[in-house]
């Protein structure tokens, strides 16, 4: 079946959230992956995304194999699981739609005297709870599914939390963990968790967890299923799902045909083919560390590395604060931080950033400005025979490939341009040689003579987000070679 929209694949639990998705599609062909699991491939009337469906069952686990397994053999451009959920705010009506903006995996802990909360979270797509806000400003998306001059349920944009346990009770110590630590989820459930992480681990792919309201978590769960509210909530949920699909744009990286019949990669690229970048044709505003973090310009020299959004992204505040914890978490996992080490974050009007001073290893940290650029930093190695810190070209060319796809796995990539920017900073005292020649030399000159102040190399080209990844080396050749330029043309006497 052919498409020029892309593929999507639609996640759910139980049977009947299935047949509430499967009942609004049509051309349904059954497809089997190797390992067993059954999908069935067709398409939404009036799109023309090709549209897979599932039903995973129960369970955090599951959800994340059976995601991780879809990812892997269709290669969609964003996923989705829809179905019920247990509503844990009043305002919540039986039948109202949550879309999840995070997705809180509630049982990671540390219990002492207290319980300490340590919860994975990821956010949503940007692109795609932009989308489903779109739809839901038009009171008009679930038409159909209620009957005439009857209003269609409320769409709550709220955070979610998913564990391993059904709740159904008024009060339990589960309640208690949920209000004392996770106070703004407006939902809970058991899949979400599994499936966001595993989208997040699949190079980022796209994903949203949209649920119905079925029960209150109270304790009347038989009451309410009896009363028809879980096809009530699946239904409107899946409604909410399909009219997201149908809103939703095909990026510039849905597969379309070539010019010689091929069909291009996920990142819009011939097979075979380079990715491209656009030459910027105004300069970026960067916001270097130093303007960061102003009273860290003294340390020893650091390379940082810069991801500048074309467009100022405007990143609310609430999202702001949720990244604060976030980027210490991402920072451990990605062993930007050892485990061992303290870690420090900072909320500001402007930007979010984490990090470690380390008297002997220096100074690391991760940032998000409100803007959407996504910064890193670290210092350059500094061989203990020579105690100065050393910019090796090679190396220095591998961290910037290493550093740029650590900005893409910060936070879900929103799909812009992005222009990258490198600095050493601060520059007076280092040398310019290769690790191995440091290693074995009992001595080595100063690059730039003792003159203070930063390099830095500001932004020239401008990336497609898809593109970063894979444009890696690219862009890291091209920084490198840009900065090496400015050391040899400072004077240093230095050769490469």
């Amino acid at each position: 079946m052919g498409s020029s929209g892309g593929k999507i694949v639609i996640f759910t639990a139980l049977l009947l959230e299935y047949r509430a998705v499967r009942g609004q599609m049509e051309d349904l062909q059954r497809l089997d992956h190797e390992a067993g699991t059954i999908f069935e491939r067709g398409r939404i009337p009036g799109t023309s995304w090709e549209v897979y469906i599932t039903q995973v069952g129960q369970g955090n686990q599951t959800a994340a194999i059976m995601t991780e397994r879809a990812i892997r053999m269709i290669a969609p451009e964003a996923v989705f699981f829809t179905g019920i959920a247990g509503g844990l705010k009043h305002d919540l009506v039986l039948g109202d739609v949550v879309v999840a903006t995070r997705v809180f995996a509630y049982h990671g802990g540390k219990q002492e005297e207290s319980f300490k909360a340590r919860p994975e979270t990821w956010q949503a797509s940007h692109r795609l709870e932009q989308t489903a806000r779109y739809v839901a400003r038009d009171p008009q998306w679930a038409a159909g599914q209620h009957p005439s001059g009857q209003d269609g349920p409320e769409v709550h944009f709220k955070p979610i939390a998913a564990g391993e346990v059904v709740v159904n009770a008024p009060t339990s110590t589960l309640h208690d963990l949920l209000d004392e630590h996770y106070n703004g989820v407006a939902a809970i459930e058991t899949e979400g968790a599994g499936f966001a992480g595993a989208a997040s681990m699949s190079d980022q792919v796209p994903a949203l967890v949209i649920r119905g309201i079925s029960d209150r978590a109270d304790g009347s769960k038989q009451h309410t299923d009896s009363g028809g509210f879980q096809q009530l909530a699946a239904n409107n949920a899946a409604a909410m799902t399909v009219a997201v699909i149908k809103a939703l744009a095909p990026s510039r990286a849905a597969k379309i045909p070539g010019p010689t019949g091929q069909a291009t990669s996920k990142l819009g690229l011939l097979s075979g083919d380079e990715p491209v970048s656009a030459q910027l044709e105004e300069l970026l505003p960067v916001a270097w560390r130093r303007k960061l973090l102003p009273s860290w310009s003294n340390q020893g020299a650091t390379l940082e590395v810069h991801l500048v959004p074309e467009r100022s992204l405007r990143l609310p505040m609430r999202q702001m604060s949720q990244l604060k914890e976030g980027l210490v978490s991402v920072g451990r996992k990605e062993k930007v931080f050892t485990p061992s080490e303290a870690v420090a974050s900072a909320l500001e009007a402007d930007f979010v950033a984490t990090f470690a001073r380390d008297q002997r290893r220096g100074s690391v940290g991760l940032a998000i400005s409100q803007s959407g650029q996504r910064s890193c930093w670290e210092p350059l190695p500094s061989p203990s025979r020579i105690h100065i810190p050393v910019l090796d070209p090679e190396h220095t060319k591998e961290r910037v490939e290493g550093l740029l796809r650590l900005l893409l796995r910060l936070q879900e990539v929103p799909q812009t341009r992005y222009a990258p920017a490198l600095a050493i900073d601060p520059a007076e005292t280092l040398t310019v040689t290769s690790l191995k020649s440091a290693a074995n030399s009992n001595s080595v000159s100063l690059a730039r003579g003792g003159r203070s102040g930063p390099v830095q190399i500001i932004p020239q080209e401008l990336w497609d987000a898809a593109d970063i990844s894979a444009a890696a080396p690219t862009i890291a050749e091209e920084l490198t070679l840009r900065l090496m330029l400015h050391f040899r043309n400072s004077g240093d006497g230095w050769n490469f």
